[in-house]
């Protein structure tokens, strides 16, 4: 009996072999897939699909479901979404790049003059701390509700983040770096242009990010309050209609909007900290 056993151990351990090899070979691929940035994303974003496709075909008025937000895209991303979302974005571009015009030299000169520091940044404190929806009255009475009104909106909503970081990165600049910079008789532009801003570039790009996010927030929220056109008023008016398929698809577009512009600003924070890239801009 033993000798029959032991000579029937090698083909049965030969059997469990393989079967494990097989299925440790379809764990691995599977391992392989999950560990990876893209595989993750793709199953995450399935998974949130089939969960909202369940869960808002039992609440239609509620949540919409994804099928139904494609069918509405189908029908009103071209004629009436993009339109709108392009209205929106002409205020947003205008604003968001007053903003970084302006507020960039402003946290840049705070940080470097102690008597621009004082003036300036109890105010600047103040104004970034505040809700933006405190002011959008006033900037109705002031501006109107139209393209104006936009413009406005996304100013003092970004430009306060973008001065205050730029700020804190102008201060945060290594004293090492400077004092070798008044060695070598440095001017103090030339000091701004080769030590300060290339040590401030996260804290500028932080704020233009923020500052970002603050006027994409404020635009929507003054065209829901005041407006009669743009992304925001869409959205309001398929809320009050009940259409959720409808009043998806502009907030969806607005969040590729904002994924894709992250994206770029952290590839362009990725070039003007290569110190390469400053050099041959001299």
């Amino acid at each position: 009996m033993s000798a029959d056993t032991s000579s029937a151990d090698p083909t049965a351990r030969a059997v469990a072999t393989g079967a494990a090899g097989a299925g440790g070979g379809l764990a691995a691929r599977i391992g392989a897939m999950g560990s990876s940035a893209a595989g993750l994303r793709i199953l995450s974003l399935a998974v949130v699909l089939a969960l909202w496709e369940l869960f808002g075909r039992g609440s239609p008025l509620v949540a919409s479901y994804p099928s139904q937000i494609v069918a509405a895209a189908w029908t009103d991303l071209v004629p009436v979404v993009l339109p709108a979302f392009a209205e929106s974005l002409w205020g947003f571009a205008v604003g968001y790049g007053i903003s970084a015009v302006i507020g960039i030299p402003i946290g840049l000169v705070m940080s470097q003059s102690r008597i621009a520091e004082l003036a300036l940044a109890p105010y600047v404190s103040a104004l970034y701390a505040m809700p933006r929806v405190a002011l959008i009255p006033i900037l109705i009475i002031w501006l109107g509700v139209s393209f104006e009104l936009r413009v406005g909106v996304v100013i003092v909503s970004g430009i306060f983040a973008i001065i205050t970081n730029t700020y804190l990165g102008g201060k945060e600049v290594s004293d090492e770096l400077l004092d070798v910079g008044r060695a070598f008789k440095a001017s103090r532009l030339r000091m701004l242009r080769t030590i300060v801003i290339p040590g401030s570039v996260p804290y500028i790009f932080a704020g233009l990010r923020i500052g970002m996010a603050r006027s994409l927030i404020g635009i929507v929220v003054a065209e829901i309050a005041a407006s009669s056109a743009g992304v925001g008023n869409l959205i309001k008016v398929n809320a009050q209609y009940l259409q959720m398929g409808k009043m998806f698809v502009p907030i969806i577009l607005l969040g590729i909007f904002a994924i894709a512009l992250t994206q770029a600003f952290a590839r362009l924070e990725a070039r003007m900290a290569d110190p390469a890239s400053w050099k041959a801009n001299r």
